[in-house]
């Protein structure tokens, strides 16, 4: 899986984008969300008009399904 790099405004530096999530945008471009590996807040990276494909393990891609899971209660269950 290739690491997908975003600037961080907490550390103040590029660091690699946790559970990255491609987001389609109101003007039509895309985006990807995700998690800082550092400091644990989103990310936001615009990356064009053409829909960015993410490369996923069905091993990371199951893992990511069961892991940092927020319900209701604001816990991570």
């Amino acid at each position: 899986m290739s690491v997908i790099e975003a600037y961080d405004i907490k550390a103040r530096k590029k660091v690699s984008m946790k559970n990255p999530q491609p987001y389609l945008m109101k003007n039509g471009s895309w985006a990807l969300k995700g998690t800082s590996a550092e400091t644990g807040i989103k990310l936001f990276k615009i990356v064009g008009r053409t829909k960015p494909s993410i490369n996923q393990s069905r091993f990371e891609a199951f893992k990511n399904l069961f892991t940092s899971r927020k319900c209701e209660c604001d816990k991570d269950c």
